[in-house]
């Protein structure tokens, strides 16, 4: 009987925790997890819209997305601190020790010997994880599953773009006047000229010449900060070159349809990214295996 009663008691306490996840607030999993936000399901408009300019073949058709599930994602990128626990707790060593690194006048290519912790320029501990491949990523998001006994895991492309509009439409979620790109994202602007002498720019300044410390800048309307800007991020799904079929119900779409897994899809534009890439339906295309300065990964995780 004490048995039975401590049974219902746990479901009780459990569809309580459940209740509480309600769209908007946040919540950590261990004190030095990653702080999530639980997101509103519904239907959104995705993909370009057709008065957008500079399109790319890979940025998907316009389309209308149904989020029936509940989930959350990761209110920043996941930063070098949290990392570094990662690779501390597993002694997990990248097979790539080399990164992809920018210079004054050009992009430098593969740089042997920068990596995570030692990217090619000088980071603070807040700011996002950068060098690491879509391969260390999920290293990752696996050892924090194990960890939480959660299914955290990479967001699949079509969350990470249904996040980042928070329910608007257009290049950006804050309007389409690119001056205010500097309040919301760090982007390749006055400040980034300082450094940097080739790519358009916006016409703002976000005074950070490259990464900033997660968080430094306004969030979206959903509370989540640098979904546009500060680091390219890694999604789940493998690369695809024709994008009729993309999927409209949120999965990560993988080897199906043509699918190349030997690569995947960054979301999401970075601190050397100008008006050309830097907008909501921007996605890259990278090996898995590939490490840039540009490039991190935040996490997600199915509720319900």
């Amino acid at each position: 009987m004490r048995a039975h009663i401590l049974v219902v008691c746990l479901i009780l306490a459990g569809s309580a925790i459940a209740a509480e996840q309600k769209p908007g607030e946040s919540f950590k999993d261990c004190e030095t997890c990653p702080d999530m936000v639980v997101l509103p399901m519904g239907k959104a408009m995705l993909g370009a819209e057709p008065w957008d300019q500079d399109m790319k073949a890979s940025w998907g058709p316009l389309r209308e997305v149904n989020i029936a599930y509940s989930f959350a994602v990761a209110k920043h990128e996941i930063t070098r601190a949290q990392y570094r626990e990662f690779v501390k707790a597993t002694k997990y060593a990248s097979p790539t020790t080399s990164c992809n690194t920018w210079g004054f006048s050009r992009i430098l290519g593969q740089t042997e010997g920068y990596t995570w912790d030692n990217p090619g320029q000088p980071q603070r501990k807040e700011a996002p994880v950068v060098c690491v491949s879509w391969q260390d990523a999920t290293a990752f998001v696996k050892w924090l599953a194990k960890k939480t006994g959660k299914p955290y895991r990479l967001l699949a492309s079509t969350e990470f773009e249904y996040a980042t509009r928070a329910g608007t439409r257009g290049p950006w979620f804050w309007g389409a006047d690119g001056t205010k790109a500097c309040e919301y994202a760090n982007v390749a602007d006055d400040t980034y000229r300082r450094l940097y002498s080739y790519g358009p720019v916006f016409a703002c300044n976000d005074n950070w010449e490259r990464l900033a410390p997660v968080g430094s800048l306004k969030a979206n309307p959903w509370g989540l900060h640098d979904m546009l800007g500060n680091a390219w991020e890694w999604s789940e799904d493998c690369f695809h070159a024709e994008m009729s079929k993309v999927p409209t119900d949120g999965r990560a779409w993988m080897a199906e349809d043509g699918g190349d897994c030997t690569a995947h899809t960054p979301r999401g534009g970075a601190w050397a990214s100008g008006t050309d890439w830097l907008k909501a339906i921007s996605q890259s295309r990278d090996p898995a295996v590939y490490h840039s300065q540009l490039l991190g990964f935040r996490v997600g995780l199915t509720l319900k």
